[in-house]
C-alpha cells in the first residue's frame, strides 16, 4: 500500500542564488481512500498568493456591461429562461424564497437545472449569506427530487457552484447548478465504489472513520455541528479545499431542512474565509449517493475550494498537470490553513 504521504526533492541551480545549487523539498500526499496524489510546496504561497486577487474594478465593469442583458436578473427571469416539462413540476419553475430554479437552455447531464441565488447581478461571497444558499440549496434538491421521481433512472444527482469566470461561471449573476444522471459523475462514481469496498472489507462506514480520526488528531478538523463535520483534506486536489461531510448516512431525498440550513451556515462561513483571504472565485459540489436509499458506506459530503483571480494578465490554474494527468499541487499546508478557517466556525 502507497504510505500515505512521501518527501520528494527537486535540486535547481537557482539563478537568483548566484546558480548555487538549491534543494527543494514536496510533500506527495494521497489520499486515504481514493488514492489520488496531491504535491504539497510548503512556503510556496507567498509567491503564487497574488493571483487569487480580483481586480475589483475590472469586475465591477463586468457586472455593468453584462447586467443590461442578463437573463438571470429580475426583470428577464421569467421571461428569458425556459421552464421544466409539466411532468416534472407542474409550475415549470420552482421558487424557494428568494431563488428560482429552471432547465439549463444548454443541458449538460441528463438532467440540469439552474439555480438563481437572488435578485443581485454582483454579490461578494461575504454577501452571499447561510438563508440565502440554503433557499439554492434546497431549490436544487427539490429539482433534483422531481426529476428522479419522474425517471427513477436519473439516481446520481450533484448540485455545483461556479463563481465567477475563473471558477467557470459564463453569467456573473450567482448561480448554482443541480445535475444527475444515470449513472455516477466521475468523482462521484470514485468515492462510492471506493466507500462500497471500505465496508465489504471492513463492515465500516468509512467516513465515520475519517471524521473520528481527524477530530482525534485535530490537525485538520475545523468544526462540527448536529449534522455536519468540517475539515481540511488530507491531500486537497485544489486551493484552501475545505470539505463537510454528513455525519450520518442519508437518502438525499429527504434531506431534513434543519440539516440543510446547517450545510448552508458551514458554506457561508467557508466563503468569509475565501474573501478575507483575498479570494472571490470558487467551486463548490454537493456530493450526493443515489436517491431512494441511503446508503450504509456513504454520507453525502459538500467540497469547497479557491480558484485563481479575475484579473489581468489572466491566469489559469487548471494546467496540463491537472487537466489532462489528473495531478494536483498546492502552496500550503491543510494542516495550516484549517487553523485559520477554524476561527469563522
Amino acid at each position: 500500500m502507497t504510505p500515505l504521504m512521501q518527501v520528494r526533492k527537486a535540486v535547481v541551480l537557482n539563478p537568483l542564488k548566484g546558480f548555487e545549487a538549491e534543494e527543494q523539498v514536496l510533500e506527495r500526499r494521497f489520499d486515504p481512500l481514493t488514492e489520488q496524489s496531491t504535491f504539497v510546496a510548503k512556503g510556496r504561497l507567498h509567491y503564487i498568493r497574488h493571483f487569487f486577487d480580483t481586480d475589483r474594478a475590472l469586475l465591477t465593469r463586468l457586472a455593468e456591461s453584462s447586467k443590461p442583458n442578463c437573463p438571470f436578473c429580475p426583470d428577464k427571469v421569467e421571461l428569458s429562461t425556459p421552464k421544466f416539462p409539466e411532468a416534472i413540476v407542474p409550475e415549470g419553475r420552482i421558487k424557494v424564497g428568494r431563488c428560482i430554479a429552471f432547465p439549463s437552455l444548454h443541458a449538460h447531464a441528463d438532467f440540469n437545472a439552474v439555480v438563481v441565488l437572488g435578485s443581485s447581478h454582483l454579490a461578494y461571497p461575504k454577501e452571499l449569506k447561510a438563508d440565502l444558499l440554503a433557499e439554492g440549496l434546497q431549490a436544487g434538491l427539490e429539482a433534483l427530487r422531481a426529476a428522479w421521481r419522474v425517471d427513477p433512472g436519473l439516481a446520481y444527482g450533484v448540485v455545483i457552484m461556479n463563481y465567477l469566470p475563473p471558477a467557470g461561471s459564463s453569467i456573473i449573476h450567482p448561480h448554482m447548478q443541480a445535475l444527475s444522471s444515470n449513472v455516477p459523475f466521475n468523482l462521484q462514481r470514485l468515492l462510492l465504489s471506493r466507500s462500497y469496498e471500505h465496508y465489504l472489507k471492513s463492515s465500516r462506514n468509512y467516513w465515520l472513520d475519517l471524521l473520528e480520526r481527524e477530530r482525534e488528531a485535530r490537525e485538520r478538523f475545523i468544526a462540527e455541528g448536529s449534522h455536519l463535520a468540517w475539515l481540511a483534506p488530507l491531500a486537497p486536489l485544489r486551493f484552501f479545499e475545505v470539505w463537510g461531510v454528513f455525519k450520518q448516512p442519508l437518502d438525499p431525498s429527504n434531506i431534513s431542512g434543519e440539516a440543510l440550513r446547517e450545510l448552508a451556515e458551514g458554506v457561508s462561513k467557508t466563503l468569509s474565509f475565501y474573501e478575507d483571504e483575498g479570494v472571490l472565485c470558487f467551486n463548490m459540489a454537493l456530493i450526493l449517493p443515489p436517491f431512494g436509499l441511503a446508503q450504509a458506506f456513504f454520507n453525502p459530503q459538500v467540497r469547497l475550494c479557491a480558484r485563481l483571480g479575475l484579473s489581468q494578465p489572466f491566469l489559469n490554474d487548471f494546467w496540463a498537470l491537472a487537466a489532462l494527468l489528473m495531478e494536483s499541487e498546492v502552496f500550503e499546508a491543510p494542516e495550516d490553513y484549517a487553523a485559520r478557517v477554524k476561527k469563522y466556525f
